[in-house]
C-alpha cells in the first residue's frame, strides 16, 4: 500500500516556545513542498473528530499526527489515536520528557526526514484508570504540586511557574500513607511517594529507575517511604547522584500491573496533568504507541 500524504498537525495553543509559530510555519511550509497536505487543529474535539474518522477509514489514513506541544499534549491525542497510528513529536513544552527519550528535537528537517522515512518502532504505554499515559504516573506530593499548578494555571508555563505550588505543597501537604500492590503479592508496600515510570527519563532529567526501557512490557515502580518534605530535598539528591537505590527506605521493582490506594484523599498525576484520586489502577500496555522514524536504540 503507497504510504499516505496526509498529516494531521496539533497545536496546543498554551505550549509557548517563544519560536513556536516560526517553527509551525517551517513546519507546514516544509511538509507542504514534500508533497503532504496538512491539516492543523488546537481545539481538542475537532482533533478527536479528524482521529476517529481516519480511524474509521481504510483509505483516508493519516501518515502520522504530530504533537506540537509538551508532554500533555501527546498524552492527549494517543488516548484518541489507535496502536498503528504513528505520531511525531514537535517538542514545545516546559520538560519535553517522552520527546528527549525518543530523539525528538524542535529540528524540522530532521522531524520531517523522520516522517518522510515511511520507518516506524513501538513503545509501550502505561494505563491508570483508563487513561493512557506515556512517561510516568505518580502519586504523592509531586501530584499534589501537579493539581496545585493545574488548578492556576492560565497559559504557557516555565521552570519559575513550578516554585509557588511547590511552596504550597511544602506548608500544606501532610504525606498520607499510600498502600502499593503488584501482581502477584500477597503484602502491600506502605510508602508515602509513588513513581510508576514508562519511561527512565523524568523532569529535569531525573532517573529514578536508569535501566528503564519503554519496550520491555514492564513499568518500573519506585516508592520512597519518608513523610516529610526534607526527605524530599534528600531523595532529589539521591537520585541526581543515583545513591537512592542503595536507602533503606526506598523500594524499587518492575511489574505489569499495580493497585495504589489510601485510607485518605491523595492525588496522583500522568505525564504533568492531574489525574484524579486514589484508588488508582495502573497496568502496562506492551507495544500501544507507534512513533515515526527509527528508534532511539536502533
Amino acid at each position: 500500500m503507497q504510504q499516505s500524504k496526509r498529516v494531521l498537525l496539533v497545536e496546543n495553543p498554551n505550549a509557548g516556545a517563544r519560536d513556536k509559530q516560526v517553527l509551525l510555519n517551517d513546519l507546514r511550509e516544509g511538509l507542504l513542498s514534500a508533497g503532504f497536505s496538512v491539516e492543523q487543529e488546537s481545539e481538542p474535539e475537532k482533533i478527536r473528530q479528524h482521529i476517529n474518522a481516519a480511524s474509521r477509514s481504510e483509505e483516508d489514513t493519516l501518515a502520522c499526527v504530530i504533537c506540537a506541544g509538551g508532554d500533555g499534549t501527546i498524552g492527549m491525542v494517543a488516548n484518541w489515536t489507535n496502536a498503528t497510528t504513528p505520531l511525531a513529536i514537535l517538542p514545545l513544552g516546559t520538560e519535553n520528557v517522552l520527546a528527549k527519550q525518543l530523539g525528538f528535537r524542535p529540528d524540522i528537517r530532521q522531524l520531517i526526514d523522520r516522517i518522510r522515512s515511511s520507518k516506524t518502532f513501538s513503545i509501550d504505554a502505561g494505563e491508570a484508570n483508563g487513561h493512557l499515559f506515556l512517561a510516568v504516573a505518580s502519586v504523592g506530593f509531586d501530584a499534589e504540586v501537579v493539581r496545585l499548578l493545574s488548578a492556576q494555571r492560565t497559559g504557557h508555563i516555565d521552570h519559575t511557574t513550578w516554585i509557588a505550588p511547590i511552596l504550597r505543597a511544602i506548608g500544606g501537604y501532610h504525606f498520607p500513607l499510600i498502600r502499593v500492590w503488584t501482581e502477584g503479592k500477597k503484602k502491600a508496600i506502605h510508602t508515602r511517594w509513588a513513581f510508576v515510570l514508562n519511561v527512565p527519563r523524568y523532569a529535569l532529567g531525573l532517573k529514578f529507575v536508569a535501566e528503564g526501557d519503554c519496550t520491555d512490557g514492564q513499568l518500573d515502580l519506585c516508592c520512597f517511604r519518608g513523610g516529610h518534605w526534607w526527605n524530599g530535598i534528600c531523595y532529589f539528591i539521591g537520585v541526581v547522584f543515583g545513591w537512592h537505590r542503595s536507602w533503606r527506605d526506598t523500594h524499587v521493582e518492575q511489574a505489569t500491573s499495580i493497585l495504589i490506594e489510601s485510607d485518605e484523599a491523595v492525588p496522583y498525576q500522568l505525564d504533568g496533568d492531574p489525574g484524579g484520586e486514589l484508588p488508582v489502577r495502573i497496568r502496562v500496555l506492551p507495544g500501544r504507541l507507534t512513533f515515526v522514524g527509527s528508534s532511539p536504540e536502533s
